[in-house]
């Protein structure tokens, strides 16, 4: 119809992160973040740094899973290492 506006496109958000643990936590670590919505763990390394797959549906979601991993306890740094938008039109 004329004058309806469209809906709005559906965005779907893919990165990866770094997550540097304090070696003595990393299987804690790597638990929690596999408990997260989204989440898929890559690579552990044994100095303590996961490799994170984060699938979201907006850039909100995405910002909410990254502090979330940002914050767990025994987490020393998070990384953002690639993200990319795709716009889904519905």
């Amino acid at each position: 119809m004329a004058g309806q506006p469209k809906p709005m496109n559906d965005e779907f958000h893919v990165s990866s992160l770094v997550v540097q643990t304090v070696p003595l936590h990393v299987h804690s670590v790597q638990e929690a973040i596999a408990r997260l919505s989204g989440t898929e763990i890559k690579a552990v390394t044994i100095v303590g740094q996961i490799i994170v797959l984060l699938e979201t549906k907006s850039e909100a979601e995405f910002l909410m899973r990254f502090t979330e991993i940002e914050h767990l306890p025994g987490v020393v740094s998070t990384m953002l290492v690639f993200h990319q938008v795709e716009t889904v039109s519905g």
